[in-house]
């Protein structure tokens, strides 16, 4: 009965799991950076609104914008 839906199954999961997938991610890992509250709040907005664009722009740019801009670059260390 449902043997023509198979190739269909797939198509679901690469339409709605992966992009579900690489929101979650990119939301946990910019949780656990270390940046302060200003960008992560709006990486955080990026990524919610515009959750599969936000994602990757996140995996691309973000992560390395967070990482050059985080508390240890401030000079605030010991």
């Amino acid at each position: 009965m449902f043997s023509g839906l198979a190739g269909w199954h797939v198509l679901v999961l690469m339409v709605w799991l992966v992009p579900l997938v690489l929101w979650i991610v990119a939301l946990v890992q910019i949780a656990q950076s270390r940046a302060e509250a200003g960008p992560t709040i709006g990486w955080i907005a990026v990524v919610t609104l515009v959750p599969l664009v936000g994602s990757i722009l996140w995996f691309a740019l973000g992560r390395r914008s967070v990482r050059e801009t985080g508390p240890d670059s401030l000079g605030g260390g010991a």
